[in-house]
Formats: structure tokens, C-alpha cells, sequence
């Protein structure tokens, strides 16, 4: 066996499919199953050793984990909500610096501050800060 032979990366895909794992690899026509993510790459080049007759040490896949169209969306759309939040919440900070500015600017003390806007003091020293 020469060493290109061993270098060879065998590309395949899993899929979920109830309990188990399907695993293809479409340059064999074979494939195999796993219970978990874990299992998977080690399933698959035990497929390949077997398959081709070799250890499985000299064996290297490549495995593409197919995550459920549905469950991509849904994580998608929970990233661009929360980019959308933490945008939100630098605004809201934005104009509660502003809110505070404009009170120190007609005079009122940071106490005073404090109870017109529900907040503690301490709270409104923070806010005067850059």
C-alpha cells in the first residue's frame, strides 16, 4: 500500500434518522450507522477499513454532520433575535445615559435623580459615566 493510499480522505455525510446516525459514503456505496455525534467518525472508517480491507488506522474520513433544515432556521433565527436585542439593549443604554445627562443638566442631584427614575443612586453614578 503506498502512502498516497493512506492519505486518502474518504467524504461522507450522517444523517439523523430516529435513534441512529446514517452514515454514507457515496465513493464506496456503503455506509454505516452510529448512536451518537461521538460514534460517528469512528463508525465510518470502520466501514471504510472493512470495506477496502485495510486497519482502520490507515483509514481517514471526513464526515459532514446534515443538521435538520428545520433546526438550522430555528437557531438562525435565534442568532439574528439576539444580535437584535443586544442592539436594542445598547440603544436603551444609550438613552438612559441620556435621560440621566439631561437631569444633571438642570440641576438635579444624583439622589433626586435617582427616585424620579425608580433606580438607586448608585445606579445613576454609573449611568453619568462614559
Amino acid at each position: 500500500m503506498s502512502s498516497a493510499d493512506t492519505e486518502h480522505v474518504y467524504r461522507g455525510t450522517a444523517t439523523r434518522q430516529g435513534k441512529w446516525w446514517f452514515i454514507d459514503i457515496p465513493e464506496l456505496g456503503t455506509g454505516g450507522q452510529a448512536r451518537t455525534l461521538r460514534e460517528i467518525d469512528e463508525a465510518a472508517r470502520e466501514v471504510v477499513a472493512g470495506w477496502l480491507d485495510r486497519r482502520i488506522d490507515d483509514v481517514h474520513v471526513s464526515i459532514d454532520v446534515v443538521v435538520p433544515a428545520s433546526a438550522h432556521d430555528a437557531w438562525r433565527a435565534a442568532e439574528e433575535a439576539e444580535a437584535a436585542a443586544r442592539r436594542q439593549a445598547s440603544e436603551a443604554a444609550a438613552l438612559r445615559r441620556q435621560a440621566v445627562a439631561q437631569l444633571r443638566e438642570a440641576g438635579i442631584t444624583l439622589t433626586d435623580a435617582g427616585t424620579l427614575l425608580g433606580v438607586s443612586t448608585q445606579r445613576v453614578h454609573q449611568l453619568t459615566r462614559p
